[in-house]
């Protein structure tokens, strides 16, 4: 998305004084910090413990014009050794207003096309509205049975619920049994520096059941296509750093996970661009 400060600056002309050679210090030292802070973020509320991540690409954009980007998000949930954390009930990412989501001319799909198949069967219905792909990962005991690793493949459509538009997850799990799972993010406009908030609920048979619970979940939202001869992108941004500086920093997301016990943990996730 775009934008806010910056910090580093396009070479001068005039041979450096010792102000200017300062300055160029100081300015080397908010590349590092802007660089340091692209890491993942670790929230902890009590025995839980929530990492954010994520970013977006490619990280060279034009100054003003808008161009095509992938954006990723991944949420995972930690908890002591021997302790079952609680159950997710919700997912909330909020993307920085620069960016924009398009949809014109881009096909919907309905959530009756892709329920009760895999994802292959999912891509043939739906493959023309497909925005974007993901994973979640879980853990099952069963009874007199070591602890098992189970993942899931998510992919995501465009859709439309209620005259407004959503993302559709088709989620495709192959243990214990195959099983198809299909909820919505619904999209909506945020306030401040978040312009497009996506909002899911998550169902009750994917938090959790009696042998097993979510451990992460993550998300990369990306598509190009072509409607009526001119190329389009789902997601599209610009890095409009001022004149005579070609790097910003800028809240690129702000997520959240709400858990069925109260607990809500949220990170704010900065990032930078640069000028191409």
């Amino acid at each position: 998305m775009v934008l806010d400060r910056t910090v580093k600056p396009r070479p001068q002309r005039r041979r450096p004084g010792r102000r200017a050679l300062l300055l160029g210090t100081a300015l080397a030292l908010l590349v590092a910090i802007a660089a340091s802070v692209a890491s993942a973020e670790l929230i902890e509320h009590g025995n839980l413990f929530v990492r954010f991540d994520g970013g977006i690409a490619p990280r060279a954009l034009p100054r003003r014009a808008l161009a095509p980007i992938s954006v990723r998000v991944e949420g995972t949930i930690r908890v002591p050794a021997g302790e079952r954390p609680p159950a997710l009930q919700r997912l909330k990412i909020a993307l920085n207003r620069a960016g924009k989501i398009d949809t014109h001319g881009l096909p919907i799909c309905r959530p009756g096309q892709i329920d009760s198949v895999d994802p292959s069967q999912a891509l043939a219905a739906c493959g023309r509205a497909l925005v974007g792909s993901g994973g979640i990962v879980g853990e099952t005991t069963l009874p007199n049975q070591r602890s098992t690793t189970v993942r899931g493949e998510v992919l995501f459509f465009n859709g439309v619920e209620g005259g407004s538009r959503t993302i559709l997850a088709h989620v495709f799990e192959t243990e214990p049994t195959p099983s198809t799972h299909v909820f919505a993010f619904t999209i909506h406009r945020g306030r401040g520096a978040y312009g497009t908030v996506l909002t899911a609920e998550i169902p009750a048979v994917l938090r959790h059941n009696e042998s097993g619970r979510l451990r992460s979940i993550f998300l990369q939202l990306e598509r190009r296509y072509t409607y009526r001869g001119r190329k389009r992108s789902y997601l599209s941004a610009a890095c409009s750093a001022p004149q005579g500086f070609d790097l910003a920093t800028f809240p690129f997301a702000r997520a959240s996970m709400t858990f069925e016990d109260g607990r809500m943990l949220s990170s704010t996730l900065v990032r930078s661009c640069r000028v191409r």
